[in-house]
Parts: structure tokens; sequence; C-alpha cells
């Protein structure tokens, strides 16, 4: 099931775990943690069992912390980040493609995907951006990029600025806390769709 790049002569091995039991191979398709395994790959950490055990699982697979999908012709499919994954109800969404579509958007020039808390959901989505767009517009875009109904987001803010690292990647861990702390203030959206 996983796509085996030593046919390949790169002596690796990726495959597709199940991020509820990192033991459990996933089939094709389905997303989930990659893990690889192979020569040029370290055995583990020297004089620290604690710390390979949890960045291995027991068939020897390094789990990357990314989360990707492998599909019938063996192409490998990043998804995102594990710690970026927001459950929404039991349901896995994955920030990066709300992101992707979000910045489609002629208004938009960043885009950051970040769950908020809800006591009866555990998390929901909230969009911050950087531009010009409206809510409403926004997620009319959203769906008409194909983005489904289950993963829309359900909070929205437009900032001047978004938090970054010194490498300039957006600091979500950031903008959660913000809003936790009442810093910003998101507003609640929902997309309703247009009868045609």
């Amino acid at each position: 099931m996983g796509l085996d790049l030593r046919a390949r002569g790169a002596a690796y091995e990726i495959k597709i775990w199940d991020l509820e039991d990192r033991e459990r191979e996933l089939p094709t398709g389905q997303t989930g943690e990659i893990g690889g395994r192979g020569a040029a790959l370290m055995l583990g950490y020297f004089g620290n069992q604690e710390a390979s055990d949890k960045t291995f699982n027991r068939h020897g697979y390094m789990m990357s912390g990314d989360l990707g999908s492998v599909d019938a012709q063996g192409n490998l499919r990043i998804a995102g980040r594990v710690k970026d994954l927001i459950i929404r109800g039991g349901h896995n969404i994955y920030p990066s493609r709300i992101e992707a579509l979000a910045l489609t958007h002629p208004g938009i020039e960043r885009a950051a995907a970040f769950p908020v808390a809800d006591d009866r959901l555990g998390e929901k989505v909230c969009l911050a951006i950087t531009g010009k767009a409206k809510p409403e517009e926004l997620l009319s875009h959203l769906a008409a990029e194909g983005l489904s109904k289950f993963d829309m987001p359900e909070w929205f803010i437009a900032l001047d600025s978004l938090p970054l690292t010194a490498s300039g990647k957006i600091l979500k861990s950031a903008l959660t806390e913000q809003a936790k702390s009442g810093e910003i203030q998101p507003q609640a959206v929902r997309y309703v769709a247009k009868e045609v």
C-alpha cells in the first residue's frame, strides 16, 4: 500500500498511517500521517528510548508530522501538518486546503485557517486574512472553488498583518491564543448556498 521508492533506487519507503492508531496503515487514497523508513534514516535517538518511541511506530517508520495520502499511481500528496489539523465534531478539516482556495481570491494577500474552541463540536474553523475580501463573498468564493460545506469557516477576521515566524511562516498558534484571550475578535459567519 505504501510508496516504495526502493524500486526506483532511492532506498526509502513511505506509507500513510492512521492518526488514531499509528500502527495501522491506511489504504490508498486516505489521508493520514506520513511515515518513512530506509537506509538513510536514523535508527532512533541515542540514549533516549522515550523520544524514539514517540517518533517511530513499531514497524520502524519515522512519523513525519505531515499529513498526506498516496494515490493509485503512487503519487504522494501533502495535505498539511498534523498539528494544524482542525477536528470539528469528529470531522477532520485540513487548513492548508482552505488557505490555498482562499488565496485564489484576488482580494486576499495572506490567509490562515486556525481552530477556535467550541463547547459542542470541540473546534471550529476561523479564517484570518489580510486583504479586502468581505466574509460573504469569500465564503461564496470558497464554495465555488469546491470547498465542502463541512469544511467551511464559521469564524472570520480581517487583519492588517498576521503574526509571523522569523522565516515568514504564519504563527497559527498565536492567532488561536489571541482569539482565546480576546486580543482579536473574529466574527461569526455562515455560508448560505444560493438557490439556482
